[in-house]
């Protein structure tokens, strides 16, 4: 089983369309601002920093791949000055095999965090197969990328999500995001 996640530009734009995110296109190597995590019960992982992996804009891209199970992540956490922002990433997402034991899912993960850092909730833009035992909360959002291996362009309006999906999560409590590039796998 094998899952992948590719990005090409991820970045928040916020009142003053700033980049609030560290690398965010890419541009430096993984460790400029980003944190890589692996759980390995089984198979491997590599996160890839290259010009070459197809992205539709110039530039770089990073890939994260898990192979087997656990997980592969690739993250950042950044303080925000409210919930008036909106992620725009370029994605190409991929699995591979699955049952219903073991399904895999790539997917990009927003978590919304207090001061503190203890979780609130998340978005997840995912890509899964039939097997995904994923659910919808009022803490927890799920949104289908339905374009596997295509470079889609994606966006999340933060306020917007927060209002039509998660009322869960007072608004007024988001003091930092997290976003996740994510390839996980359940099973081996």
């Amino acid at each position: 089983m094998r899952t992948a996640v590719i990005l090409a530009l991820a970045a928040f734009a916020g009142l003053a369309s700033a980049n609030l995110l560290v690398n965010g296109d890419f541009e430096q190597p993984i460790d400029v601002g980003w944190d890589t995590v692996a759980a390995n019960a089984a198979g491997g992982d590599t996160f890839t920093w290259s010009d070459t992996l197809g992205q539709p804009t110039p530039g770089y891209a990073v890939k994260v791949h898990k192979y087997l199970a656990t997980y592969a992540s690739m993250n950042q956490t950044v303080d925000v000055p409210g919930t008036n922002l909106t992620l725009s990433l370029d994605a190409r997402m991929s699995i591979g095999g699955g049952s219903s034991t073991c399904w895999p899912v790539a997917a990009v993960v927003v978590h919304y965090l207090d001061a503190s850092g203890a979780s609130l909730g998340n978005t997840k833009l995912y890509l899964c197969n039939q097997y995904c035992t994923w659910a919808s909360s009022d803490t927890q959002s799920l949104i289908d990328v339905m374009t596997p291996d295509v470079w889609t362009p994606l966006t999340l309006d933060i306020a917007g999500e927060l209002s039509a999906h998660l009322p869960g999560i007072d608004p007024a409590n988001v003091k930092k995001l997290s976003v996740d590039l994510y390839a996980y796998d359940n099973g081996t």
